[in-house]
């Protein structure tokens, strides 16, 4: 049952879903799933909440000084080299899929995958290093 009060609060109050997208970079895999799973309930509420968890991922990274990767927390989430919990890989791959389903316009869409896009090549440069 989702009490729609209760969502309306959290939509209105962005620093509860910075603070979820926050816990997505805890080292306890248990509170990671819940805060992934609780922002794609968040993002599926409504069009408009993809938007505004795109703002709270950029506030967060921006405060942590990743203002050039931002999704840092579910980018270190598909970057985890022992790929053991696949639930929590399935889990963030949801997330950022459901987020740019959604987004309004193709500025936005564009925007986040082309960060997304740069993650990728990160990755690609680290492997060649090792």
């Amino acid at each position: 049952m989702l009490f729609v009060d209760g969502m309306h609060g959290v939509i209105s109050h962005n620093e509860t879903v910075q603070w979820l997208y926050t816990l997505t970079g805890s080292l306890s895999r248990l509170v990671v799933k819940t805060a992934l799973k609780l922002l794609i309930v968040f993002v599926e509420y409504s069009e408009s909440n993809s938007s505004l968890l795109i703002q709270a991922i950029n506030k967060v990274d921006r405060q942590r000084g990743t203002i050039s990767k931002p999704w840092s927390f579910l980018m270190d989430i598909l970057h985890d080299k022992t790929g053991a919990d696949t639930e929590l890989l399935m889990l963030t791959m949801t997330l950022i899929n459901k987020a740019l389903a959604v987004l309004p316009d193709q500025d936005s869409f564009y925007d986040v995958t082309d960060c997304l896009e740069q993650w990728m090549c990160i990755l690609c440069i680290e492997k060649e290093r090792v």
